[in-house]
C-alpha cells in the first residue's frame, strides 16, 4: 500500500493504526499470549497443590514475562506506524537531526494519537491478561469456575451475577442455587475510581461477599475500609500485601484466597444436583470448552468437570 501522502489526514491515520494493530497482534491476543507463556514456563505440568502454594509467584512471573514480550512487539509496531507517515524521499534532503525535527513538526497530532492508541490498548490488554492469569491459576488448582469472558456477559447479568464479576465459583448454576455459598471474583489490575463500580455491583448481586483481586499498591486506607465494610475483600500478591498492606487484616494474599475458595467449593461435592441442574452445568462447561479447543490444558480441565457431572 502507499504510505505518506495517503495517511496525512488524521482520520485516515487513526483508522490505519486501528486496523494494523488488530492484524499485527492477532497471534498475541491477551489470552493467547498468557497461555503461551503459561505453557512455555512449565505450569501446565504442575500439580494442583503447586497453584495453591505459589499463586502470588505465578501472577508476578506471568505479568512480567507478558509485559516484556508485549512491549518488545509494541516497539516494533510503533516504529512501523511512524514510518508509514513518510516516504524515503521525504527525508533524503535532510540530515538526521533535521529529519527528526521535520517529522515532529509535521506530524505532532499523529504521533500523539498513536501514543494514545498504544496507551489505551495497553490498559485494555493488561486487564484481560490479568483475568487470564487468574483463570489459569484456578484451573491449575482444579477449582471449578465459570468465566464471564468465556460464557458471556449477558449470561452473567441475566442471572444477577453482574457485569463486574469476571469469575464465579463453583459456577453460575450454583450461584442461582445458593449465592451465599459461591465465590464472586472481580479482577482489576488497578482500582482508581472503579472500586465504586464493584461496590455498586455488590449491592445488586445480594451476595455474601465479593473478592476484588488487584495488583494496585496505592489503595488508600479509606477505600480499603469502605470495601471491607461492604464485604468486598481485596486480594493481592503476598509481596504487595507485605510491603503495602501489612496493617490491614481485610487485605489477603492470593495464597490465603486460594484456601478460602477451596473451603467454599468443598461442600458442593456433597450436593445432590438435579438432572436439570446437571444439564445446565454441562452446557455451560461445554460452551467454555469450545473456546479452548486448541489449548489441551484448558480443554482437559473442562472435560474433567463435564465428566464429573455426566456420571
Amino acid at each position: 500500500m502507499k504510505r505518506g501522502a495517503e495517511l496525512v489526514k488524521l482520520e485516515h491515520y487513526v483508522e490505519f493504526v486501528r486496523k494494523q494493530r488488530s492484524d499485527y497482534f492477532e497471534d498475541d491476543k491477551p489470552y493467547n499470549l498468557i497461555f503461551r507463556l503459561f505453557e512455555k514456563n512449565g505450569y501446565t505440568k504442575k500439580g494442583k497443590d503447586y497453584f495453591f502454594q505459589n499463586a502470588s509467584r505465578i501472577v508476578e512471573d506471568l505479568r512480567q514475562r507478558s509485559w516484556d514480550e508485549f512491549t518488545d512487539k509494541e516497539k516494533s509496531f510503533t516504529q512501523n506506524m511512524l514510518s508509514a507517515l513518510y516516504e524515503k524521499e521525504d527525508l533524503e534532503k535532510y540530515s538526521s537531526a533535521e529529519a527528526i525535527s521535520w517529522f515532529v513538526q509535521e506530524y505532532p497530532t499523529h504521533i500523539y494519537q498513536l501514543n494514545l492508541s498504544n496507551t489505551q490498548s495497553r490498559r485494555s490488554r493488561a486487564g484481560k491478561e490479568f483475568e487470564a492469569i487468574i483463570e489459569l491459576i484456578l484451573m491449575g488448582a482444579d477449582v471449578p469456575l465459570d468465566s464471564q469472558g468465556n460464557i458471556g456477559q449477558k449470561y452473567f447479568t441475566d442471572r444477577g451475577i453482574g457485569k463486574m464479576v469476571d469469575i464465579v465459583s463453583p459456577g453460575a448454576v450454583e450461584y442461582e442455587i445458593n449465592k451465599r455459598n459461591t465465590i464472586l471474583i472481580s479482577a482489576k489490575t488497578t482500582l482508581r475510581e472503579r472500586w465504586q463500580e464493584v461496590s455498586e455491583e455488590m449491592v445488586r448481586t445480594g451476595a455474601r461477599e465479593m473478592f476484588l483481586i488487584t495488583l494496585d499498591s496505592n489503595i488508600s486506607d479509606e477505600v480499603i475500609n469502605n470495601l471491607n465494610t461492604q464485604n468486598i475483600q481485596i486480594v493481592t500478591t503476598a509481596s504487595i500485601k507485605r510491603d503495602r498492606y501489612s496493617n490491614f487484616g481485610s487485605v489477603m494474599s492470593f495464597e490465603e484466597f486460594m484456601d478460602i475458595i477451596k473451603n467454599t467449593v468443598s461442600p458442593w461435592k456433597e450436593y445432590k444436583y438435579s438432572p436439570k441442574e446437571k444439564e445446565r452445568i454441562i452446557n455451560n462447561l461445554t460452551k467454555q470448552l469450545k473456546k479452548h479447543e486448541n489449548r489441551s490444558f484448558v480443554k482437559e480441565y473442562y472435560q474433567r468437570w463435564i465428566n464429573n457431572f455426566e456420571k
